[in-house]
């Protein structure tokens, strides 16, 4: 259970936080979301996520009425209202269009819902870092490219329930989404990344996949280390025939992957260069306490 939810500039114990059943979120999924994790107190990457927050709400044409200082400081208050400030905490921050008018269109009179949730961090994932995941192909299908939506983080989430129960169903931990002609997009809940001899390869941002905050900084430790690193777009029979497979999330961090499919990792799981960006990510988050 929660302890303490920021609705709105006001904190509610979690058993009386309330908000509007005509709210747009509820109503339609008009909203937006990030999660995040903060180590020891400090929020990794916190800059960042509210970036991709503001800039998914400016294209969306949310009216604003707070900015992204406002948000790092609910954020901030959040976490010390629930005593997370030494702790490793899970955090989320939603944002809604507001309560629901006549109007489906994006109209300018709405008013942004903010909510933040923190609570103490449980990392479900432990237990894969050493042994890898299993991840299936999920029977949702996405173009390649052409849609406005995949690049934000939206709380309509039905999607990657739907592809998660599949996963679940067949004993994997993760589903990837393809298009109609194999080509590999995106993990349900991470971003995808598979090595081939000394190279990392994940698709690019001008495909349908979220530009995650994790992706970007696992990008950024192959550059500043020398780790050889292509965004292309990736055929699913390319990646069945990778020499490792990894995914990226803020709350998994860099988690292996040993199998897809019914096909099997050949090598160590976690492979040799899986393993040195997991330190590195590690590393990198101890710096940020």
């Amino acid at each position: 259970m929660f302890n303490f939810i920021f609705i709105n500039g006001k904190m509610a114990a979690s058993g009386r936080a309330r908000i509007s059943v005509n709210d747009r979120g509820f109503l339609y999924g008009d909203g937006l979301y990030e999660t995040m994790r903060s180590y020891k107190g400090s929020v990794f990457m916190l800059d960042e996520h509210i970036d991709r927050l503001f800039h998914s709400l400016k294209v969306l044409k949310y009216n604003l009425t707070f900015d992204g200082e406002h948000v790092k400081e609910a954020v901030r208050k959040t976490i010390n209202r629930n005593n997370l400030g030494r702790r490793d905490a899970y955090i989320k921050v939603i944002v809604t269009r507001g309560i629901n008018g006549r109007d489906f269109h994006f109209s300018s009179s709405y008013k942004p819902s903010l909510i933040v949730i923190a609570k103490n961090f449980r990392n479900h994932w432990a237990d894969y870092y050493t042994e890898g995941i299993k991840i299936i192909s999920s029977s949702v299908k996405r173009p390649s490219v052409g849609s406005p939506i995949y690049s934000h983080k939206l709380i309509n989430y039905f999607e990657n329930i739907y592809a998660k129960d599949e996963a679940s169903y067949k004993g994997a931990q993760e589903a990837i989404f393809l298009t109609g002609d194999h080509l590999v997009l995106e993990g349900a809940s991470s971003n995808i990344f598979f090595v081939k001899g000394n190279t990392v390869y994940t698709p690019p941002l001008t495909q349908n996949i979220l530009p995650g905050i994790t992706r970007k900084a696992v990008v950024g430790l192959c550059r500043e280390n020398r780790i050889r690193a292509r965004e292309r777009k990736v055929h699913y029979r390319d990646f069945i025939n990778a020499d490792e497979i990894f995914v990226t999330g803020s709350i998994g961090e860099v988690v292996p992957v040993r199998e897809v499919d019914r096909f099997e990792m050949g090598g160590n799981v976690p492979g040799k260069i899986t393993s040195k960006l997991m330190a590195l990510y590690r590393n990198k988050t101890s710096c940020s306490e």
